[in-house]
């Protein structure tokens, strides 16, 4: 059994799906080496781990669009529009 049943099919989801599906994937380490690292200064910033949390959601999900784009970028010059 295929999973793409054209080339061009495969294409595509290597241009679209993969980055979501790596960002996906990312997301749980990336919030621990958020957590771990700028927890500790964050809460004795701030007192408060709700809002310690709420910084730390914020800052991985900009890391996370940080690294899709760049991945994305990378991924157009290997799929360019033109094959």
């Amino acid at each position: 059994m295929k999973l793409f049943s054209d080339p061009d099919a495969k294409k595509r989801f290597m241009k679209t799906g993969l980055p979501i599906m790596f960002g996906i994937a990312w997301t749980p380490i990336i919030w621990m080496i958020v957590t771990a690292s700028l927890g500790p200064l964050l809460f004795a910033l701030t007192g408060s781990w709700p809002v310690t949390l709420g910084v730390t959601v914020l800052i991985v999900l900009l890391a996370d669009y940080l690294l899709l784009k760049a991945f994305q970028g990378i991924s157009d010059k290997f799929y360019s529009k033109n094959d």
